[in-house]
């Protein structure tokens, strides 16, 4: 019986660490994070030394990016589950994979996760438009999604 008793509990401790081992909040925003579902990945990981650091939404990494000195690697939710777009900050410059597009169209961050995202091609992003009835979007580069996250608020 202690057994059982001993493994119910551990059991629960185990679940828990589970359930709540992605919860939080972005350290940029403050809103929650948005978790993966089935269909689509929402986690954005910054990888600074050994440490991972999750963010709502790519937007809040390049806003958030100066607080950390030296090489970065993000892993930016893109269109296939499981297989994030790499972005590297090496030496101060950044660089992703060749044909990555980024799309940055949200009016409210609470939409973020699903307005700020990478995609491995500009097909990709042209099927996710669509597939959300997106309007008065662009696909960005890289260094054009930077300029326009880090640039100052008119």
């Amino acid at each position: 019986m202690k057994f059982h008793n001993l493994f119910v509990v551990a059991l629960c401790f185990f679940t828990a660490s589970i359930t709540s081992a992605h919860e939080g909040d972005c350290p940029y925003c403050k809103l929650k994070l948005v978790q993966n579902t089935p269909e689509q990945d929402n986690e954005v990981v910054l990888r600074f030394g050994n440490k991972k650091i999750e963010y709502r939404c790519i937007f809040c990494v390049f806003k958030d990016q100066k607080r950390y000195k030296g090489d970065l690697v993000v892993y930016a939710p893109s269109e296939k589950v499981g297989e994030p777009v790499i972005l590297k900050r090496t030496d101060g410059k950044w660089t992703a994979p060749e044909g990555a597009v980024f799309l940055n169209s949200f009016k409210k961050h609470v939409d973020c996760a699903a307005l700020s995202r990478a995609f491995s091609s500009s097909v990709a992003y042209e099927a996710y438009v669509k597939k959300n009835d997106l309007k008065e979007t662009k696909a960005f580069t890289l260094l054009e999604f930077i300029d326009f996250v880090v640039k100052p608020a008119k």
